[in-house]
């Protein structure tokens, strides 16, 4: 016999991807395109460090994005 059962999907991965999403684009502007004022705030290594930082940032961020946008999708 077998059993049905009706799980109401959330929308909680969907706001987790879209928050993931604008993080991970400011990554992106703040990794590959920084502004100048922060060029001339510090020094070169404290400068490669926060573009490092920046673009790690956005990528793990765009990739969590995509995985929470594919669970809403699937559970949905």
């Amino acid at each position: 016999m077998a059993r049905k059962y009706h799980i109401e999907g959330s929308k909680t991965f969907l706001y987790w991807a879209l928050g993931l999403m604008l993080l991970g684009l400011w990554g992106v502007k703040d990794g590959w395109f920084p502004p100048e004022s922060k060029q001339e705030t510090k020094t070169p290594q404290e400068y490669a460090h926060y573009l490092q930082f920046n673009k790690s940032l956005a990528i793990i961020s765009l990739l969590g994005a995509a995985v929470c946008g594919y669970i809403h999708k699937v559970v949905k």
